[in-house]
Formats: structure tokens, C-alpha cells, sequence
């Protein structure tokens, strides 16, 4: 089976997950960082989503699936350890159209969830197409190790001088080059240090002499400091 990878904005958007498990559990935890509207339907739920639900980050209704849940659902999770009813939910997600993924059947799901880990904005998501999550689990940790945080606060740093070029001039070859003259620098080394004073040192030497290069570190320190509960309100 062949995928197409696809990544998905469902900010604001309706996410049904039926099943009360630790399962589902994952499953919620994978969409909440998304920012999407969580309805889970299960007679009951496991200690994780009670959290969840009492922190008001989900929707619980507390019963068995009924056909007309299905209704506005963007994606749904069918989570359940009732044979029956993870098959009825995938035959009318598909009657409706609607994205499906049967935990217990690869063959019913309309699209899978590759294992994945995030640094910040940063996404690195690994797929066997079904085969083998064990082995997407395992390179999924050997990446990990790999990519730190300081990945994503690279991305923060990227953005926010994107943000400022691009609003100076519009020349895409000289923004690719600017940008490539960065990732070859030891700008990522110095933040991974926090080496503040190296990286406006190496900032000031690449950007433009108008950027405000000052404000691009503080942008990094402000993430920095929040990630290690430092941040102060």
C-alpha cells in the first residue's frame, strides 16, 4: 500500500474519537497540539482523558456511537475494543466521505498516523505504510536524539528573518542564498549553547546591516525561557 503524505491544518475543526482507552488516549494527545475541536464518545473514559476532559481540552459525551455523531467531523478515530463497532464507524466514515482510522484494522483506515515527534514548528513524521510501527517507532527515537530543541528554536529564528527580508526586498535568489549562508554558519551551534553573543556575532556578519538583529535573539531567548518554565508574566 502506497501513501500519499499529507500534513493537515484542522485548527477549529471537529475531531471525533470513539473510545475511552489508552489508545484513544494517544490518539487525543496527537490531535490536541492541533488546535482542533475533540468530541470523544465512550461509555467511559480512562484516567488520562478524565484529565483531559476536567481540564475542558475535550468533549465527552458519555455513551456508545450513534451514525449522527459523525456529523461536521472532520477526522475520526475508530478506538474502540468492539469489533463490530469499529467496522460500522469505518463503512460510514467512508459512506460519508469522512478520513478514518481504525486502530484495529490497517485495511479499513482511509489514512494512517505515522509515528512522529515534534521541536517546536518543526514536524519529522516516519511511515511504513502499515508494515512495521515498530520499526517507525524505532527510527522515530533514533531522529529524536538527532534533532533537538534547538531545531525548532532555529525555526523561530528562520522565521522571524524571513519575516523581516522579505518585507525589505523581493529577490528570492538572494533570500536562497542568505538563508544557506545561515544553515552553513555555526548558527545552530550557538544557539544549542546558548551562546548569545556568538550568534549575534555571526547574525551581524550574514544579514543586512538593517536587520535588527537583536530582536531576532530575544524572539529565541523569550522560547528558551518559557521551555524551562523560567518565563516570567
Amino acid at each position: 500500500m502506497t501513501l500519499y503524505p499529507v500534513n493537515l491544518d484542522i485548527r477549529g475543526q471537529l475531531c471525533l474519537v470513539v473510545g475511552g482507552g489508552l489508545v484513544a488516549k494517544r490518539k487525543v494527545e496527537g490531535l490536541l497540539a492541533c488546535g482542533p475541536r475533540i468530541v470523544v464518545i465512550s461509555p467511559e473514559l480512562c484516567e488520562g482523558l478524565t484529565v483531559y476532559w476536567q481540564k475542558r481540552q475535550i468533549e465527552w459525551k458519555q455513551r456508545e456511537y450513534r451514525t449522527k455523531d459523525l456529523e461536521g467531523v472532520k477526522l475520526v478515530f475508530a478506538a474502540t475494543d468492539d469489533n463490530s463497532t469499529q467496522q460500522r464507524i469505518a463503512k460510514e466514515a467512508h459512506q460519508g466521505e469522512i478520513p478514518v482510522n481504525v486502530i484495529t484494522d490497517p485495511e479499513s483506515c482511509s489514512f494512517q498516523v505515522p509515528a512522529m515527534f515534534r521541536q517546536g514548528e518543526l514536524l519529522i513524521t516516519i511511515a511504513t505504510s502499515g508494515a512495521s510501527p515498530a520499526l517507525a517507532a524505532r527510527i522515530r527515537k533514533e531522529l529524536e536524539a538527532r534533532y533537538g530543541r534547538e531545531y525548532g528554536q532555529l525555526l523561530i529564528l528562520m522565521a522571524a528573518i524571513r519575516k523581516q527580508i522579505i518585507s525589505a526586498s523581493d529577490d528570492p535568489a538572494h533570500h536562497k542564498l542568505l538563508f544557506e549562508k545561515l544553515l552553513d554558519s555555526d548558527t545552530l551551534k550557538a544557539i544549542e549553547t546558548a551562546d548569545w553573543e556568538r550568534l549575534q556575532t555571526t547574525l551581524a556578519a550574514i544579514l543586512p546591516p538593517d536587520t535588527e538583529v537583536g530582536r531576532l535573539i530575544h524572539a529565541i531567548q523569550i522560547q528558551e525561557n518559557a521551555s524551562m518554565g523560567t518565563l516570567s508574566c
